[in-house]
């Protein structure tokens, strides 16, 4: 797409659209996840979400001015973070082509998110928007780039998306802002579990969303991660996908179906999906089963 701005304009980041989608992008309700190239370019924004950048690439005298002071140059080595706070009036500009995995996150529903799962009155991040090291935001960014730099239409399903968002917000809220001690869940009950077990294989074709399945059993979205780990040790995300495969491996082995309709009934994008990620999980190919 051909950028119609005059030159020397910065590109203008906006509510509807926080994260400029140089890249793929993947859209929640209350946020986004998307994974960027850009080469030399600057954006100013005012908006009312959280922006968490991570760079592939290293930062090199990165040009930044945060509400209004004075104009700021940074480097940083490949792996370095940016966090710009909703609201800050905030102007960047860079000199070489950039890698970036961002994330954006709604003030509103990060308030609900602080107030439901950490007993607060609502969210602070505070952050310079100066480049940072943070261990939690490389690994979940490096996450991002894997699912959507792969293949010509690379995407995320809901339910990963809603899981990568809420580890974002809870890890803001505890690392960049004002936090007392959190409620500590147990795992589901038996019934609980049985629950959210049945409504996921009810939805393997089109798939769930993490406050879905949540507000099946009274929790929000993080409470449900937290104690559904507890009770499983794994992820709703995974414990969804190994639904999805196990039910993919018996139509395989049992029924007539082509692969390539087992897998869209599976909620796999195509014969291809499911080949990669059965390999990925089980060390074999849904060939290989049927023989």
């Amino acid at each position: 797409m051909l950028d119609a701005r005059p030159a020397g304009t910065p590109h203008i980041a906006t509510a509807d659209i926080p994260v400029p989608n140089w890249g793929r992008q993947v859209v929640s309700e209350f946020g986004t996840a998307s994974w960027n190239r850009r080469d030399a370019d600057e954006i100013s924004q005012t908006i009312p979400h959280h922006i968490v950048l991570l760079s592939f690439k290293p930062i090199n005298n990165r040009e930044s001015r945060l509400g209004g002071t004075r104009l700021r140059t940074a480097s940083a080595a490949s792996g370095a973070c940016e966090i710009i706070p909703a609201g800050a009036d905030h102007w960047a500009r860079w000199h070489d082509p950039k890698e970036v995995a961002a994330f954006s996150l709604s003030q509103v529903w990060l308030d609900r998110l602080a107030q439901s799962d950490l007993d607060l009155p609502g969210a602070t991040v505070n952050s310079d928007a100066l480049p940072l090291v943070d261990r939690r935001v490389a690994l979940l960014g490096a996450m991002v780039r894997d699912e959507l730099r792969t293949g010509s239409h690379a995407t995320m399903g809901m339910l990963e998306l809603d899981s990568l968002l809420n580890l974002v917000g809870i890890h803001l809220i505890r690392q960049y802002g004002a936090i007392k001690p959190q409620k500590d869940l147990g795992g589901l009950s038996d019934r609980q579990l049985g629950k959210v077990r049945d409504y996921m294989a009810a939805h393997l074709a089109d798939g769930v969303k993490l406050e879905e399945v949540a507000g099946l059993i009274g929790l929000s979205s993080s409470q449900l991660m937290r104690s559904f780990r507890r009770s499983t040790g794994t992820s709703p995300h995974q414990y969804f996908m190994r639904l999805r495969l196990d039910q993919a491996r018996t139509m395989i082995v049992s029924g007539p179906l082509a692969l390539a309709e087992i897998a869209l009934e599976c909620g796999f994008s195509s014969q291809s999906h499911l080949t990669s990620i059965m390999r990925r999980e089980d060390g074999l190919t849904p060939g290989a089963l049927r023989g």
